[in-house]
Formats: structure tokens, sequence, C-alpha cells
């Protein structure tokens, strides 16, 4: 079995992406001053898709590069040369939120404006907040610790993720998803993964605490 074979039993025909048009976009980055040649581009949408896809990659020594929205303006979303994209957008769930603790959990590829409209409607406030929210993704916010225009106020993402899960590069699964406030149990090991590039990881799930909405009457 191929390559390509093994990733369409993974994930299906769309799952993956051949066609040139599509794979234009995916290798150029936004400010269009850097461009891959890669060939293909995965669409996982479960943990367990991402962890089979490294695995397998890993054990064929075929590199990869993460892409989310593909906002950022450094080129760290597109291939250097012809890696394998693995593009996350399609793991774009709301898991929960609870209104008590103000505790939201989510996937890698939630756009950050959806997460703000979402957390709008239920009287709370997204603690970050940028410009490119209509496209930007809450994995690649993570990943590359994003500051944004709320970042005075409620400080960096390291204080506001409170937990995530993560899959190294041979497919291990880190399930950090801790929705508590002070855990001394251990290192605290998602701070290693914020603001990282998920060099050799991909981050999956985010746990974040969010701030009640004030009204002024």
């Amino acid at each position: 079995m191929d390559d390509i074979s093994y990733f369409k039993k993974i994930l299906g025909e769309r799952g993956v992406v051949q066609d040139e048009e599509k794979l234009d976009d995916a290798n150029t980055d936004w400010m269009r001053k850097y461009k891959g040649s890669s060939k293909l581009m995965l669409q996982p949408r479960t943990t367990e898709e991402v962890s089979q896809i490294l695995k397998y990659c890993n054990s064929r020594c075929l590199a990869v590069v993460p892409q989310g929205g593909n906002t950022g303006l450094v080129g760290g979303s597109v291939p250097v040369f012809d890696e394998v994209i693995i593009n996350v957008g399609s793991m774009n769930n709301i898991l929960s939120f609870d209104k008590v603790s103000g505790i939201l959990v989510c996937e890698a590829g939630c756009i950050l404006e959806n997460l703000i409209s979402f957390l709008d409607n239920q009287g709370f406030i997204m603690p970050l907040d940028l410009g490119a929210k209509g496209s930007c993704q809450i994995g690649g916010n993570v990943s590359t610790n994003a500051g944004g225009l709320r970042l005075i106020r409620y400080g960096s993402l390291h204080g506001s993720v409170l937990g995530l899960e993560a899959v190294l590069a041979n497919g291990t699964v880190l399930d950090m998803l801790a929705s508590l406030r002070k855990d001394n149990t251990g290192y605290d090991l998602k701070h290693l993964f914020i603001g990282k590039l998920t060099l050799n990881s991909f981050l999956i799930g985010y746990c974040l605490k969010e701030q009640v909405q004030i009204l002024n009457e």
C-alpha cells in the first residue's frame, strides 16, 4: 500500500487533498512572501486520525507541517519544501462550556471569531481578540502565543489556557485537558507547547478560562 492509499484509508477521499488550486493556497502564506511545493494536504477530524497520520509519517520519515487558518506573517504554517500539510480546520467543534466556572473546551480548528461570538451570547468575553479573527484558528493562536488587542487587560495565553491536548511526532497523545485553575500534581507541561509553534507536536484541543462580561446600564 502506498502513502496516498494509506491516508485515504484513514481519512477517506475527502480528507486527502491533491487538487492543485487548493494546494496552491495552502502552500502560500498570507503575505504571499513564502511558498512551498507540497503535493498533499491531509484534513483529519479527530485526535486519533492525527495520531495515526503522525505515527505513519514518523515511521516513513515523511516531513509534515501543521496548518490552521494560515494567517501568520512569518511563513510558519506553509511548507519549506514539499512537506505533507496537515490542516486541522475540520476539527472545529466547541466541546463544552461551563457558565459557572467560565471554562471553554474546544478543538484546534475553531475560528477565533466564532468563539468570540459564542461567548458573547453567553455573557462572557474571550480573552483574545485579533484583526485576523475571521480566519485565524485557536490552534495557531495558542501555538504562537498570540497577544492581540486584549493582552494588557487579560494577559497572555499562558494564563488563559488551563489545559491542552497534543499529539507528538511519533503519534503519542498527551491528554492535558485539565480544567483545574490550580494543579500541583506534577509538571505543568502545557507551557512547553504554548508559543512554541507546535515544535515536534500538534496541538489538538484546548481548555480556556473566560472573563465575565460586565455591561454598563
